[in-house]
C-alpha cells in the first residue's frame, strides 16, 4: 500500500445533515480479529454525502488506524469523537489512488466517527482496526556506519513514518516546533530515551530525575527508561548464597522498591498525568525471575497503566532446528511472564533486536537472512496465541542498524499490525545458498585460490575475534557458543603477484537486487593492539570485485571502524557493503590483496583478514 500523507485530522466540523442518495452500507461492526495484533472493528461502503456518522467499539484503551478509500474530484473529511470548541478540520484534495490513513489513541469504549464528502468525491470503503502501539528507535539515532546517511525525517517519510504512532528520540533532542505540531496534529507520541540516574538514592530524587524530562521538553508524550534488569536465578532450586551475594541481592531488591515508589510518584503527579512511561526490561533471563527486581516491581508498572518494554534481541542460529529452538524459548518466556503477572502483556511492548551491524550487532551468521529472521519474529508475535494482546512493538536500535534494515521495519508494521496479515512477509529462505563457507569455518573449504608465494593464504582464527568485529550478544559474553566468528581468511602482499581468492555466486534472481557485507582487518593490529587513530590505522588495501552484475555505487562503499567495547585497546576494522543487481542466476566474487591486476603496491608485507561474506537479497 503506497505511503500518502495524512488526509484529514480528528477534529470537529458541523454536519450538513443532507440525506444520502445512496445508503452508505455497514459492512462490518464489532470485533473480528485479523491476527494477534490486529482487529477489525468497523467497515463501511459508498459514503457519498457529508455528516454520515457511525459508531465503534474499542474493548480496552489502545490504537486505532482508520482508512479511506475514495474516488472522484472533492474533499474527504473524517470527525472522530466531535467536540465542541475544538479546531476545523483539514481538508484533503480526494484526487488520487492512495488512501487517507490517520491513527490515534482512544479510550476503551464506543467512538463516533463522521465521514464528510464534498464535490464529486465518494468514500467506497472506510475501515477502522484496533492495532497496536509501533514506536521507532528511532529519529536522532543516526548510524555509527556513517556511510549510510542521517536517519532524519527526510529519510523515515517513505517507510517508516506512515506506519508508526511513535517516535523514540535522544532525551536532548532539538526538534522544530513546525515538525513537533505535525507529529502531534496526526495523533502521534513523542517518547524520549532516558536513564536511571546513577546518583539519586531515595523515591523522590528519581521520579524528579525521569519528569525532568518533561519539564525541559513539554512536547515530550512520555519517555523510556533504559534499563531495569531481570536476570536469570542466582541459584538452582535447593542451591545456597554466599553472604556476600546474598547481601548484594537485598541490596539490589531495595534498590527496586525505590525505583517502584519512584514510578508511583510520577503516576500520582498531575503535572504528568497524561505522558506514559516505558521501562526496557533487558538482562539474560527470558521468564519473569523477581529474585532481584522483588514481586512488586513490574505490577507496579502495570497497576500505573505504564507499559514493560521487554528486550527480545534473538541473534542468529546455524540451523533450522536451532532456529525454532530460539523462538520456542522467546514463546516459553512470554507465557511464563503472563502466568507470574496475569495481564502482563496487555502492558507489553515487545523490543525486538534491530542492531544489523558493527560495531555491535546480532546479524552473526552470514549464511542467515537477517530480514526473513526479523520476518519470522514478528510472524510468531502475529500468529501464536501466547503473544495475544500485547500493546506495542518496537525495534532497538537504528545506531547499529544499516539503512536497509530501518526501512524493513517499517514494512513488517504494515504487513502484520496495519494490514493485520498472518503469512510471512518474506519469501525468501531463512538459510542463503549464495556463497559457501563464508566465513571460513570449514577452512578454505569452496574458495578457488591464487597464492603469490607458498603459504601467503592461510584459514587462520583469533580468540574471539567474532566478538571484537561487534558480532556480540551482551557485554563480556562471545558471540554466540556455537560459533563465534573466531576463523577467517589470512593473506600475505607480495611484490611477486596478488593472493586472490573468488567464489561462484549462486542462486541468483536475475533483476533482484542484493547486498554484499565483508569485514577485513589488519592482521599485526588485531594480534598487536596499539592505540591509533584512524588516520593512523593501516587501512584495507586492494580491490573486490563482482563481475556479471549490475553494481550500485551510489548505495557501494566501505568505511573503517574502532571495535567496541573490546579488546581494551581497540582494533580498526573495514566495513565493506555493496549493493547490486544480478543480471543472471550466476554471479562472481574475487577479492585481491592489490589494487589492480599487474599492478604492484606496496605496503608489501602486509597481512589482512577478510570473513563474513554475506550476500542476501535487499529490499528496494
Amino acid at each position: 500500500m503506497r505511503a500518502v500523507t495524512i488526509a484529514t485530522i480528528l477534529l470537529p466540523t458541523i454536519a450538513s445533515g443532507v440525506a444520502s442518495a445512496t445508503e452508505p452500507t455497514v459492512v462490518f461492526s464489532g470485533a473480528q480479529k485479523r491476527n494477534n495484533l490486529v482487529t477489525e472493528l468497523l467497515e463501511v461502503a459508498s459514503i457519498s454525502e457529508p455528516g454520515r456518522t457511525f459508531t465503534f467499539t474499542r474493548p480496552d484503551d489502545g490504537w486505532v488506524f482508520l482508512t479511506a478509500r475514495r474516488q472522484g474530484k472533492g474533499t474527504v473529511r473524517i470527525v472522530l469523537d466531535e467536540r465542541p470548541g475544538d479546531d476545523a478540520v483539514v481538508a484533503r484534495d480526494a484526487d488520487g489512488d492512495g488512501p487517507i490513513e490517520a491513527v490515534r489513541h482512544v479510550a476503551k469504549g464506543e467512538h463516533r466517527v463522521r465521514v464528510d464528502c464534498s464535490g464529486s468525491c465518494r468514500v467506497d470503503r472506510l475501515v477502522v482496526k484496533a492495532i497496536p502501539e509501533l514506536m521507532h528507535c528511532g529519529l536522532g539515532f543516526d548510524p555509527e556506519i556513517k556511510s549510510y546517511g542521517r536517519y532524519d525525517m527526510a529519510f523515515l517519510k517513505r517507510d517508516i513514518l506512515p506506519n508508526v504512532t511513535t517516535l523514540i528520540v535522544p532525551s536532548s533532542i532539538k526538534l522544530a516546533p513546525s515538525v513537533i505540531d505535525d507529529w502531534h496534529h496526526q495523533g502521534k507520541r513523542f517518547v524520549a530515551e532516558v536513564g536511571i540516574n546513577g546518583q539519586a538514592r531515595t523515591a523522590d530524587e528519581h521520579s524528579r530525575f525521569w519528569a525532568g524530562s518533561f519539564d525541559r521538553s513539554p512536547f515530550l508524550d512520555g519517555i523510556i527508561v533504559n534499563e531495569f534488569i531481570v536476570n536469570n536465578p542466582s541459584t538452582r532450586p535447593g542451591g545456597q548464597l554466599s553472604p556476600e551475594r546474598a547481601e548484594r541481592m537485598d541490596r539490589e531488591r531495595q534498590r527496586y522498591r525505590v525505583y517502584g515508589e519512584a514510578i508511583k510518584k510520577l503516576r500520582a503527579d498531575d503535572r504528568y498525568r497524561g505522558k506514559m512511561l516505558y521501562g526496557y526490561v533487558g538482562g539474560s533471563g527470558k521468564k519473569l525471575n523477581q529474585e532481584v527486581i522483588g514481586p512488586d516491581f513490574i505490577r507496579t508498572i502495570i497497576d500505573c497503566g505504564y507499559r514493560v518494554a521487554l528486550e527480545r534481541y534473538i541473534f542468529e542460529v546455524s540451523s533450522p532446528k536451532k532456529s525454532e529452538d530460539v523462538l520456542q524459548l522467546f514463546i516459553d518466556g512470554i507465557a511464563d511472564w503472563e502466568a507470574k503477572e496475569p495481564g502482563a502483556r496487555k502492558h507489553m511492548v515487545i523490543s525486538f533486536g534491530l542492531f544489523s551491524m558493527p560495531p555491535g550487532g546480532i546479524n552473526k551468521q552470514p549464511n542467515v537472512d537477517y530480514h526473513v529472521w526479523m520476518d519470522r519474529q514478528m510472524n510468531v508475535v502475529a500468529n501464536h496465541p501466547v503473544m495475544a494482546d500485547l500493546a506495542g512493538l518496537n525495534w532497538w536500535t537504528t545506531v547499529l542498524a544499516d539503512e536497509e534494515t530501518v526501512r524493513f521495519v517499517g514494512k513488517l508494521y504494515r504487513h502484520y499490525a496495519i494490514e493485520g496479515k498472518t503469512s510471512m512477509l518474506t519469501q525468501d529462505p531463512l538459510f542463503l545458498t549464495h556463497i559457501r563457507n563464508a566465513d571460513f569455518e570449514k577452512g578454505l573449504d569452496g574458495w578457488t585460490l591464487r597464492l603469490a608465494g607458498e603459504g601467503s593464504i592461510q584459514a587462520r582464527n583469533f580468540p574471539r575475534y567474532g566478538r571484537i568485529e561487534g558480532r556480540y550478544m551482551g557485554l563480556g559474553r562471545p558471540a554466540d557458543p556455537e560459533h563465534i566468528g573466531d576463523t577467517f581468511l589470512w593473506m600475505k602482499r607480495s611484490e611477486k603477484g596478488p593472493n586472490v581468492f573468488s567464489q561462484t555466486i549462486k542462486d541468483l534472481e536475475p533483476g533482484r537486487l542484493y547486498s554484499m557485507k565483508m569485514f577485513t582487518c589488519d592482521y599485526n593490529d588485531l594480534i598487536h593492539p596499539k592505540k591509533k587513530t584512524l588516520g593512523e590505522a593501516n587501512p584495507f588495501f586492494g580491490r573486490v570485485e563482482l563481475e556479471g552484475v549490475e553494481l550500485d555505487t551510489r548505495r557501494s562503499f566501505t568505511e573503517p571502524y574502532a571495535s567496541n567495547p573490546e579488546p581494551p585497546i581497540p582494533v580498526w576494522i573495514t566495513y565493506h557493503w555493496k549493493v547490486f543487481r544480478a543480471k543472471g542466476p550466476t554471479a562472481k566474487l574475487t577479492v585481491s590483496d592489490w589494487p589492480g591486476e599487474g599492478k604492484p603496491s606496496g605496503p608489501f608485507g602486509q597481512e589482512q583478514t577478510f570473513n563474513f561474506l554475506e550476500i542476501q537479497p535487499y529490499h528496494e
